[in-house]
């Protein structure tokens, strides 16, 4: 039994003294490795890169705002009202449904007055819309084509020489772009009292 008490002591010397060893052996290594490095101050040092993008100053933000103000300006001319009545009246007390309103908007594609909006505003092919453009003036408008699946329409007033919008290329947009949108009521409905 003594013998046995003596065997399981001498491996745990025996054990502790390898771990021991192990230990002193790393941490020699350890420190013969990083006592030998040499750190030189030049690698150290930080310098400015140059950015794809300007300075973000004052009068940069003031430009940008310039521009997108601009742009807006420009396109809002190309976009119109639409209605389903000529005359909605001076009462909030309206029977008539959204859908039989036609409340919207669309812009227009081309010079000779077809426009872009959706059908759930302007209504079926060969119906009668209203159109106002953005400085006051009406139109009687007849929509050409028009797809409720899609909810897109074309309306064709007659009107020359319209500033109109260029499309762009949708396979070119990016997830996170700045998108606006811009809406334009009809001025001629007074739906909100005086």
């Amino acid at each position: 039994m003594k013998k046995i008490k003596r065997n399981k002591k001498q491996k745990r010397i025996i054990t502790g003294a390898v771990i021991a060893i192990i230990i002193w052996t790393i941490a020699v290594y350890l420190y013969n490795t990083y006592n030998n490095i040499e750190i030189n101050q030049t690698n150290y040092e930080t310098s400015k890169t140059s950015s794809t993008k300007t300075a973000q100053t004052v009068e940069n933000a003031q430009e940008e705002s310039k521009k997108v103000a601009d742009i807006i300006e420009e396109t809002t001319r190309k976009v119109v009202g639409i209605s389903k009545l000529k005359n909605a009246g001076n009462s909030i007390l309206s029977k008539s449904t959204e859908s039989e309103l036609g409340l919207g908007t669309g812009m227009i594609v081309t010079e000779d007055g077809y426009i872009l909006s959706n059908a759930h505003v302007t209504g079926e092919k060969y119906s009668k819309c209203y159109v106002t453009l953005e400085n006051g003036s009406n139109y009687d408008g007849t929509v050409m084509w028009s797809d409720s699946d899609l909810d897109l329409s074309i309306t064709k007033i007659n009107a020359k020489n319209l500033e109109y919008v260029t499309l762009g290329d949708s396979g070119k947009i990016r997830v996170g772009e700045t998108v606006f949108a811009i809406r334009k009521p009809n001025p001629d409905l007074n739906l909100g009292g005086q």
